[in-house]
């Protein structure tokens, strides 16, 4: 017998047996033989749900597909293959449950060499780890009397990540070279010659941060108004964002409020960057003993990896540090950006003072290109 399989006693049972032992009480002490074979009867019952219930549960396999990071909120599809490589069907039922949320199927029957793919919308309300349960299926088959279990796969979890708001984009960019270079300071990134951006594709209003060797002169003089060319391709800008986690110890519901407008900030920053037109690459840099520093060309499976840290953040009071070599891009297009829980963040002066031009960012001044995300009611 399978060690995993788990014997269960159905609520039937509690009055089948008293009746079954009545019956064959009554018909052995009143030499009834029909009360008597009744009696037997019911209890042999017993005894081949027992068996068969167990052959279900031995037939049938199950695992989960692998769920990359989600954010909170968000609605996706929780999905469990299940398959019957025996000669014969299998009537169970399948169970899968984490936090409130339940993945609940009932197959009669499954045949034998079949395969079936489970489907669930699940969804999470708050950033964290949420522990997944055993992936269950039993069987009461035939008669609902006794239940055999047994765990197809075992414990694990899902990340959360904080809600995604939205960002502006463009806004963004437009903010990063303006304050790019601290204390007022504006801060054009160098870009690249006109040749090998690519083909022109039109022209456009002139707009802060764009290359004088982009405006084209004639349109300019005809309209009176500066325009630049549009390329295909354009040298995109790079993003190195640093998280500044502040929370103190004993912290007040508006400082944790805080550091999760941060967090959230951040993961609403990098998802905005891997859906643009022309994403460039991110960085994202946690202090920590060691810091951690994820970097590549954004894209949204990298921010669902990359970004999974952020899940775990409980915040320190802690003076953070990151190396200087650790935020320091080779490209020259490249902003930095500072996402901290408390205004005047040590760690973009610390940068600051290092050389490196840094814009940063705080609930005190809540930017005008992020709106927080809308809390969905079906979440939970």
């Amino acid at each position: 017998m399978d060690p995993r399989a788990r014997f269960h006693l159905g609520k039937p049972l509690l009055y089948w047996l008293p009746v079954a032992a009545v019956l064959a009480l009554i018909g052995w002490s009143k030499t009834i033989n029909l009360l008597l074979l009744l009696g037997y009867l019911m209890l042999a019952l017993c005894g081949v749900n027992t068996v068969l219930a167990w052959r279900m549960v031995r037939r049938v396999a199950g695992q989960r597909r692998d769920s990359p990071p989600v954010f909170a909120g968000e609605r996706f599809v929780h999905t469990v293959d299940v398959r019957n490589p025996t000669r014969r069907g299998a009537a169970v039922r399948v169970a899968d449950e984490a936090d409130g949320q339940v993945g609940d199927w009932f197959l009669a029957p499954l045949p034998g060499g079949e395969s079936a793919v489970l489907r669930v919308p699940w969804s999470f309300p708050k950033r964290g780890r949420y522990a997944v349960g055993p992936l269950v299926v039993e069987s009461e088959y035939p008669f609902g009397l006794v239940r055999w279990a047994r765990d197809l796969q075992p414990a694990t979890g899902i990340c959360v990540l904080p809600a995604v708001g939205v960002v502006g984009v463009e806004s963004l960019r437009r903010w990063l070279i303006r304050a790019g270079g601290g204390e007022g300071r504006t801060r054009r990134p160098a870009r690249r010659p006109t040749p090998g951006l690519g083909d022109v594709r039109g022209v456009r209003p002139y707009r802060m941060g764009d290359s004088p060797r982009d405006i084209h002169w004639k349109t300019t003089a005809r309209r009176n108004q500066l325009v630049v060319r549009e390329y295909d391709q354009t040298d995109p800008l790079n993003l190195v964002l640093i998280l500044d986690p502040w929370l103190p110890a004993g912290a007040a519901p508006e400082q944790r409020a805080a550091l999760e407008w941060a967090l959230a900030v951040a993961v609403s920053i990098g998802w905005a960057w891997a859906v643009a037109d022309e994403p460039g690459d991110l960085t994202l840099a946690i202090p920590g003993t060691p810091p951690e520093v994820h970097t590549a060309r954004a894209s949204t499976a990298f921010v669902r990896q990359a970004f999974a840290a952020l899940a775990d953040v409980a915040g320190s009071e802690a003076v953070p540090t990151v190396p200087l070599s650790a935020v320091r891009a080779g490209a020259m297009r490249t902003a930095r950006l500072v996402v901290s829980s408390r205004p005047n963040s040590p760690l973009a002066a610390a940068l600051l003072s290092g050389g490196l031009p840094t814009a940063s960012v705080d609930p005190s001044a809540a930017p005008r290109w992020y709106r927080p995300a809308v809390p969905s009611p079906a979440a939970g």
